[in-house]
């Protein structure tokens, strides 16, 4: 696709459509040696345990809610202060996994997912930092506010990754010198690294950004696209997840290039086959989103040790559906549809409701504990995991709210409005349930 400048095609100036894709280096990492400067040059790894600390009975005042930032992969994510000495510990034993890793610490072969145990079993020296994601999310609220001061369209794809639209900015020709000296900006005025990929589509852009790390540009310009991904594993592709990408895999597909060959039978799968061949061939057009819509809200835990106690389970789910309660009124949406499951060891049980309620955190703590009750058919079995999330947002529109309850649930909205706003002031755990106690 191409932009025509001019009045008529014989004198007009053709720009392809430019969007580049900033991914900041190590970002977690990246992070802490800002505040913490000895780190630069090491071994190291951002590690989290999905917020161990979460049903601790002692409160604590230091946990917050973070909501700058959105975007299909960025969650909500509350906020306490660690300490380094015990937070990958539990007892005897060393628990959590690799959120970052370093390029020194990658080396040894430390990788994103891996467990701490196994990163430590390579690097021994490794240098171990729990994760702080108020200064992760600040630092990538404030890239973004500075992006919207430069390009003239953004979208954040997560908490490290950032489309722009150069249409209509930025030449073709002069690509590659802006995206060179917006890295420099970058790293000038955030001292932070980043790495961007050029392209007329957002996903080869994607691509391209992957090839230039680390601390590199790249530009891949139209006719440039095919002889860039021919020989990228179809895998390694945005969107090809690791069922699609077997499937193609079936048919001798093992390439990005193979697929390129295949068009008649990619786009026989109908339409999901349709778009991915779109985009691999970087045809499919996608622009820039200005900002992009939650689809759910949820919140999650597995256990590191699974609970056979009944009454210290739904202590759990209480604390879980308070912070996920608080989540959804930050945002400030109304679900109408929850999913509630549980993890055994062995097997599992979950189930998903659609009810019209005006969302507050009184009917949820009642409504969750009905339907976990509900859920738990193997009550002599420990539970390994819990889990619970909400989507179909009604926002505003409420005509089609239960009229029956609204009166009650409008005075329980109240009260969770000025519960929200004592938490965001005090901290996460100055108001807590009596089912937590």
């Amino acid at each position: 696709m191409m932009t025509y400048i001019g009045k008529n095609l014989s004198n007009c100036h053709i720009i392809p459509l430019m969007i580049i894709h900033l991914d900041l280096d190590c970002f977690f990492v990246s992070c802490e040696r800002l505040r913490n400067p000895s780190l630069v040059g090491k071994k190291v790894a951002v590690g989290g345990r999905g917020d161990p600390f979460i049903f601790d009975r002692k409160p604590s005042h230091a946990k917050k809610l973070v909501t700058l930032n959105t975007g299909a992969f960025v969650p909500s994510l509350f906020h306490s202060e660690h300490d380094n000495s015990h937070y990958f510990k539990d007892g005897d034993k060393i628990r959590g996994i690799v959120t970052t890793a370093s390029y020194e610490a990658r080396a040894y072969g430390v990788k994103t997912a891996m467990s701490i145990h196994e990163a430590l079993r390579l690097c021994p020296d490794l240098i171990l930092v729990p994760p702080n994601h108020l200064l992760y999310h600040t630092l990538s609220h404030e890239l973004m506010e500075y992006l919207s001061t430069v390009i003239p369209t953004t979208e954040q794809y997560s908490i490290d990754e950032i489309f722009g639209d150069l249409r209509g900015w930025i030449d073709d020709s002069d690509t590659e010198s802006f995206i060179k000296q917006l890295q420099e900006d970058i790293t000038m005025k955030f001292k932070l690294p980043v790495s961007i990929g050029a392209s007329s589509s957002k996903w080869i852009a994607k691509l391209a950004t992957s090839a230039s790390k680390p601390y590199g540009t790249r530009v891949v310009h139209q006719d440039q696209i095919e002889a860039f991904v021919k020989n990228i594993p179809i895998g390694a592709f945005p969107g090809v997840g690791r069922a699609l990408s077997e499937k193609m895999e079936r048919y001798a597909i093992k390439t990005i290039g193979d697929a390129w060959k295949s068009q008649s039978l990619i786009q026989s799968w109908g339409r999901q086959g349709r778009d991915i061949y779109a985009r691999l061939t970087g045809t499919d057009n996608e622009s820039v989103q200005a900002s992009r819509s939650r689809k759910g809200i949820g919140i999650s835990r597995s256990m590191d040790h699974p609970i056979k106690d009944r009454e210290e389970l739904f202590r759990r789910i209480s604390i879980m559906v308070r912070h996920w309660s608080h989540t959804i009124i930050k945002v400030g949406v109304n679900p109408t549809t929850y999913s509630f499951s549980l993890g055994y060891e062995g097997g599992s049980s979950k189930k998903q409701y659609t009810l019209y309620r005006l969302f507050n955190e009184h009917f949820i703590q009642h409504f969750a504990h009905e339907k976990f009750k509900e859920l738990d058919l193997y009550p002599h079995l420990s539970i390994r995991y819990i889990a619970m999330s909400a989507t179909k947002f009604i926002h505003d529109d409420l005509k089609t709210l239960n009229i029956l309850e609204y009166e009650n649930d409008t005075k329980m909205r109240n009260l969770t409005n000025a519960v929200t706003q004592m938490r965001d002031r005090y901290g996460m755990d100055i108001i807590r349930g009596g089912w937590e106690l």
